[in-house]
């Protein structure tokens, strides 16, 4: 009872953290639920953790290590000093884990506000003379911490994952560290020094709070750097969307041409998303190729309309003309910088080279050639052999499956051939979609 009486300024942040917890998962436990987890975060709150920790650490240190540091007030100290702190240390593990579940949200998110906890209270502990001043310093630190991040506060609860919390964590816990060793040297100084124990005292408020101003100093450099980023990105992505309707009207300018649909281009489009999606790991990538893959064939706009239009079978000559059209697109297509116009750039290159190295325009082989054209390459012959074009009739779908997997390690790349095959009827459906 003593023991609660004593500590009782620090059981009001703790209901002030259960209070912002609940905050953070708003409809995500019924009311019940809400009454059992309040009495949890009660108690896995950082000040009533630290009161049942200082508690038991107290007396296992008096009773198990006291005698071993009676000689010399520098060795106890010492001793004291590393055991509190790994005390704490471990004491803390198992808050932070219950924490996160209850929250969840990732565990550097979660272990970064609940050390942003345990540090006002270890804050407001040494700052504070008395325990009735405990609660006018608490306040006083949270409202400086809400000053310094008020313009932030809705782009942090926006933008989650976009901030980089371990490195914000990091810097909290080697903060914490060197607030547990000032509280320790409180104790000594209040214990063991006699002389001059005011100076000392006010030295180590000095540290505490500095190194707090570095901290929201170094978490306000953290959001300005993520807010620098997203605007990055967000200027990319404007970029992007604005490449990418280039790409789409250049594409059925140059299908137009061609003598093939529109369709033909969305289909291309389609498959190659499927493809990708399974053999690339980047998300970003699998769009950008998607898109890009529209362009493969830009290069049949410098072809002359006589050769393309043709009705029936080409000669060896025209066909020689036909296949300039990989290199054409690689010209017309270098003049863009941008990440996807080098994409559509290769894939137009390539698109016609053979794994077994006999295609053009290059005579490129194996992974020589890039992976957005083995993708692109699958793609588009499925669809042409699939197709009705003026010199031939569509295949049935199940001879041009069959003739991809016959041209596994000749003209395409196995593992794209394997996703194919594995993949067919997504395929499938997608040709069934759309149609000419």
């Amino acid at each position: 009872m003593d023991l609660v009486l004593y500590h009782w300024p620090r059981y009001i942040p703790a209901v002030f953290f259960v209070y912002y917890s609940f905050m953070q998962v708003k409809g995500k436990y019924t009311f019940l639920q809400k009454i059992g987890l309040s009495i949890v975060l009660f108690f896995i709150s950082a000040p009533v953790v630290s009161v049942i920790a200082e508690f038991l650490s107290s007396w296992f240190f008096s009773v198990l290590l006291f005698s071993y540091a009676e000689s010399s007030s520098a060795t106890f100290f010492a001793i004291h000093t590393a055991f509190v702190i790994a005390y704490d240390i471990i004491a803390f593990i198992i808050p932070l884990i219950l924490y996160a579940k209850i929250i969840g949200l990732p565990a550097a998110v979660t272990s970064t506000w609940y050390f942003q906890f345990v540090l006002q209270d270890r804050f407001a502990l040494i700052i504070s003379p008395t325990r009735g001043t405990y609660l006018v310093v608490y306040a006083i630190g949270l409202i400086l911490l809400v000053i310094v991040h008020f313009n932030e506060i809705d782009y942090i609860r926006s933008h989650l994952e976009s901030l980089n919390w371990k490195a914000v964590l990091s810097f909290y816990f080697a903060l914490f560290v060197l607030m547990d060793s000032c509280y320790c040297a409180l104790y000594f100084f209040n214990y063991v020094v006699s002389e001059d124990i005011d100076v000392l005292v006010i030295w180590i408020d000095a540290i505490v709070i500095v190194s707090c101003a570095f901290a929201a100093g170094f978490s306000k450099l953290n959001v300005y750097l993520s807010k620098e980023q997203t605007k990055k990105i967000d200027y990319m992505k404007k970029f992007q969307e604005s490449q990418t309707d280039i790409i789409r009207d250049f594409a059925t300018i140059s299908e137009a041409k061609s003598g093939e649909t529109g369709e033909h281009i969305r289909r291309v489009s389609e498959y190659t998303g499927i493809l990708a999606s399974e053999i690339l790991n980047d998300n970003v990538d699998v769009e950008l190729v998607k898109v890009a893959s529209m362009m493969h064939d830009v290069g049949k706009l410098m072809i002359p309309n006589e050769i393309i239009e043709k009705p029936g079978p080409l000669t060896p000559e025209e066909y020689e003309i036909v296949k300039e059209h990989s290199a054409y697109g690689n010209t017309l297509l270098s003049h863009g910088d941008s990440l996807i116009m080098n994409i559509a750039r290769e894939i137009a290159y390539q698109h016609h080279e053979r794994w077994d190295g006999k295609g053009y325009h290059q005579g490129l082989k194996g992974d020589e050639i890039s992976v957005f054209a083995q993708i692109v390459a699958v793609a588009d012959v499925y669809d042409a052999l699939t197709s009705k074009r003026s010199y031939k009739d569509p295949w049935p779908a199940d001879r041009a499956r069959t003739e991809i997997i016959i041209q596994r390690g000749q003209q395409f790349a196995p593992r794209v051939v394997d996703v194919f095959d594995r993949c067919y009827d997504q395929i499938e459906e997608i040709r069934l979609k759309y149609k000419d």
